[in-house]
């Protein structure tokens, strides 16, 4: 009990130092802001800078209006956005500066506008480009000294739990998680006593379950990940649901599975309020359609989609331009895709690639940004998600949704469905991004994506719809995963 206690306060302590981390930066950045604009206009007073045609009268700081609400305001907002609030990302970051810059250079614009719309033009426009320069510098520092500052923090020390083939799959779908910052991945265990078949081995092999209570104590462990394994269960659920067409089509609803939780399966999973006499029971399947919060999506998607179809129609128009000017082939790359029930629906794209870039090798998944058949105009939209846009037309149309599981190609989901419970995710319409796109990176195994939209259609709520849709906006922003 004394040392359970004990871990316990240590992974208490270790959140209150992450959280109180992140309200002391955001409190630096906001008090930061706020010195350095004041700093840029004491430097245009005192100091002469070349392209200016003198200093910059003293009496200027009270005629002009100090927007500080907005410059506090967009200084976190725009941070968050790029992503420099997450604080392991912060130690990836190989152009940290220039990324900083680009994140204060739309706050710049902003500043700009409101300016404008005030029809405030005598603001010296010298102080603006002093302050982006000095708040590049003072929120760049920061985030150095924050990496420094987490280097030397003891690291979280983990251990992997699992049968071989599991512990082979996740090491190979997660390559960075060596280097996570304050983490340390201290080695494996094996549930039925064989190694991965990895050589040279990635991660040091530690022993047998049986062995677990010396491993935990001699290698100070603070957390545990067991990795599942799929049993007679899941072959079961994935049968029910390849077979619910056949029994849809008879006039019967596929049968409802329920199951007596484990006390581990209500510590990781949500109770439905269901009860046989007084045996709590756990719905596992279920048709996620009948949530009254699916009906509300169709409407949103509706709605949002013609608004943003609107605002993106000059994005379009000019990445078009760009695309039919410098490659041969048609703007628009129309292509198969699964959507809901398995039934197939053409998606439209911006063309990224050259003209018939499969015609001799087939369906293939493109390699990555890297790939020699991306057009260099391509690299840029897919970069930027530009070529995403034109799937609105099908959201508009009913074969799309704007959050949900990305749809993949027929000749990918026959290949997929060979995995347990894929079928379960084409019972909702497919979207433009999701909860594995925001969550999971580029080359995430499709095994591990499934269980980022099975975790999705079985949470869903609105909410949840506009936190991915907040996180793709920052995914895209910091070109994470893409």
């Amino acid at each position: 009990m004394v040392e359970l206690a004990m871990q316990g306060t240590g992974v208490r302590r270790r959140t209150l130092r992450y959280q109180t981390t992140l309200l002391v930066l955001m409190l630096a950045d906001m008090l930061g802001v706020l010195a350095t604009y004041g700093v840029a206009f004491a430097l245009r007073i005192y100091i002469a800078f070349p392209f200016t045609a003198d200093l910059l009268p003293s009496i200027r700081l009270a005629e002009v209006h100090h927007p500080l609400f907005l410059l506090t305001a967009t200084q976190i907002i725009l941070l968050y956005f790029f992503g420099f609030y997450d604080l392991h990302g912060l130690v990836h970051r190989t152009r940290l500066m220039s990324n900083v810059a680009a994140a204060l250079g739309v706050q710049m614009l902003a500043i700009s506008a409101w300016y404008f719309f005030r029809g405030d033009l005598s603001f010296p426009r010298s102080v603006l480009i002093l302050l982006w320069v000095l708040n590049t510098l003072m929120v760049t520092g920061l985030r150095a000294w924050v990496v420094r500052w987490l280097a030397r923090v003891r690291a979280l020390r983990v251990v992997l739990i699992g049968m071989g083939e599991s512990l082979e799959t996740f090491l190979a779908g997660l390559p960075d998680m060596l280097h996570l910052p304050g983490l340390t991945l201290v080695g494996m265990v094996s549930v039925d006593g064989k190694k991965p078949d990895t050589e040279p081995p990635r991660v040091p092999w530690l022993g047998s379950v049986e062995e677990l209570p010396r491993i935990m104590r001699a290698h100070e462990i603070d957390e545990v990940i067991f990795l599942s394994q799929p049993t007679w269960k899941d072959a079961f659920i994935d049968w029910i649901v390849r077979e619910s067409h056949g029994w849809q089509e008879g006039g019967g609803g596929r049968p409802r599975v329920l199951v007596v939780p484990s006390v581990y399966d209500i510590l990781v999973g949500r109770v439905t309020p269901l009860r046989l006499h007084d045996v709590p029971l756990v719905e596992v399947l279920k048709d996620p359609q009948e949530d009254l919060a699916f009906l509300m999506k169709e409407i949103v998607d509706i709605g949002l989609a013609a608004i943003l179809l609107l605002c993106g129609a000059p994005v379009i128009g000019i990445a078009a331009l760009f695309v039919k000017t410098t490659s041969p082939g048609p703007v628009l790359y129309r292509q198969r895709r699964v959507g809901r029930d398995g039934k197939e629906f053409i998606m439209y794209k911006l063309r990224t690639m050259v003209e018939d870039a499969e015609a001799e090798t087939g369906p293939v998944l493109a390699a990555g940004p890297e790939d020699g058949r991306i057009t260099r105009v391509g690299r840029i939209l897919r970069a930027t998600w530009i070529d995403e846009i034109p799937q609105l037309f099908n959201v508009l149309n009913g074969t799309m949704s704007l959050v949900g599981p990305r749809p993949e190609r027929p000749a990918f989901v026959s290949k997929f469905l060979r995995i347990p419970g894929y079928a379960e995710r084409l019972q909702v319409k497919p979207g433009l991004t999701g909860l594995a796109q925001v969550s999971g990176e580029y080359h995430t195994s499709p095994e591990y994506k499934l269980k980022y939209d099975l975790a999705y259609i079985y949470n869903y709520s609105l909410w949840l719809d506009i936190r991915i849709m907040a996180e793709t906006v920052k995914v895209m922003l910091t070109r994470r995963g893409l």
